[in-house]
């Protein structure tokens, strides 16, 4: 069996990668104790989707930390989430479409449209390109992430519209943890490490966003965030 590896945008503020997928992907393998090599990938064009993280493994190349996370629990036999009931399994499927397909989004308009966090942002998580192409091409991608946002509909909200949202998907997650440590159990599963992975970014860096007081108010979300670091990430 060939080495498997795993590329990630880079890595800031004590965190594994500046991207909730690469994260999650970096957890799960955690989780999961599969050996691996970890490289840091200044953009995400080099995987096969354009977009990061992606894996190389047994001759395969692999985009998409849903995709990949799924051939690696086939490949690996190795599932946190084995002892989840049918039902619990399509809670974690909800749990992991209202935190990548909506929560996440109003992380992307607090990173790349909120004027403050610009120069944070260029710094961090275009930080490993080129000083000279950075220049030119930071521009470009802010307007294509713009894009990407009026593209999802997220982008066509007010700012106290997108704050609203957000607080409803925080709301949600946190009556779901209720006083549990984990989601589904006494162990952390997927779910947990997909919260981990967006929240651990809104929460840790030095971005201004409302959401860092609103997780804050949603003390169980904290506390879960501080305990999966603390287990995973020590």
């Amino acid at each position: 069996m060939s080495e498997l590896t795993a590329y990630h945008l880079p890595g800031r503020w004590g965190l594994a990668s500046v991207s909730p997928f690469c994260l999650k992907l970096d957890a799960f393998l955690r989780m999961a104790g599969i050996p691996h090599r970890s490289v840091t990938a200044a953009t995400p064009f080099a995987g096969p989707k354009k977009k990061a993280p992606w894996i190389e493994h047994d001759g395969r190349t692999i985009g998409d930390s849903a995709f990949i996370i799924a051939y690696l629990i086939e490949r690996f036999g190795v599932d946190p989430d084995a002892a989840l009931t049918p039902a619990q399994r399509g809670q974690a499927v909800a749990i992991q479409r209202l935190v990548e397909e909506n929560l996440y989004w109003a992380m992307v308009y607090d990173r790349w449209v909120r004027d403050e966090n610009w120069p944070i942002l260029k710094g961090s998580v275009l930080g490993e390109i080129a000083a000279p192409v950075r220049g030119l091409i930071a521009p470009l991608a802010r307007r294509g992430v713009k894009k990407q946002l009026a593209g999802h509909g997220m982008g066509l909200h007010s700012d106290a519209d997108i704050q609203a949202i957000a607080r409803r998907d925080l709301s949600a997650l946190s009556a779901m943890l209720g006083d549990q440590d984990w989601f589904f159990g006494s162990e952390p599963t997927l779910a947990d490490a997909t919260v981990f992975s967006l929240l651990a970014n809104i929460r840790y860096p030095a971005f201004t966003s409302p959401m860092q007081a609103m997780i804050e108010e949603y003390a169980n979300l904290a506390r879960h965030t501080d305990r999966f670091r603390a287990r995973f990430y020590p």
